[in-house]
């Protein structure tokens, strides 16, 4: 019977032989999360002398799509409507948030920003540790956490997380 014994190192040189595979997997992974990860929005006024302060101090915040927008409350959604003291909309006019006083006669639009999210996610370079090769692909900024698992607002308002890492992951392994 013949048995082999690998020279010292072996593995070592394996595991660095490896690592440009290794590599291109996580950018593959970080190519198709970036696909499928969820734009951003960014809220726009008029800036005329007749918006809201509560919607002008808005004014250029940016969220995950999937997410809500974080208002100040007006006094009448407050007392009347039992709105604390912050409004969390989806998009200008959001009905769901239960304010009515932000909502009416608003002229805000929500800017659509494509790349939002995209352009935080990045495949870093493998470390080899003795036997073991590691890739990360990472999401940094703002929000991406939460954009990832969804969130839950107060007053039971939700937002359903896009799952885009993890979508990426799965479907890069499925296709090898």
């Amino acid at each position: 019977m013949a048995t082999f014994h690998a020279i010292p190192g072996l593995e070592q040189a394996l595991a660095k032989m490896l690592a440009p595979q290794i590599h291109e997997v996580a950018r593959e992974v970080e190519r198709e999360a970036r696909r499928l990860a969820p734009p951003t929005k960014r809220w726009v006024t008029v800036a005329d002398d007749n918006v809201r302060p509560t919607h002008a101090q808005a004014h250029g915040q940016e969220r995950p799509a999937n997410l809500r927008f974080e208002i100040n409350s007006m006094d009448w959604d407050r007392r009347h409507r039992g709105v604390g003291p912050v409004t969390y909309m989806m998009s200008p006019r959001d009905e769901s948030s239960r304010a009515v006083a932000n909502l009416k006669n608003c002229r805000c639009t929500a800017q659509r920003i494509t790349d939002g999210i995209a352009r935080n996610i990045h495949a870093l370079l493998p470390t080899v540790t003795g036997t073991r090769v590691t890739a990360k692909v990472v999401a940094t900024g703002r929000f991406v956490v939460e954009a990832e698992v969804g969130t839950i607002y107060p007053g039971n308002l939700q937002a359903s997380g896009a799952h885009y890492m993890a979508r990426a992951a799965a479907a890069v392994a499925a296709r090898r």
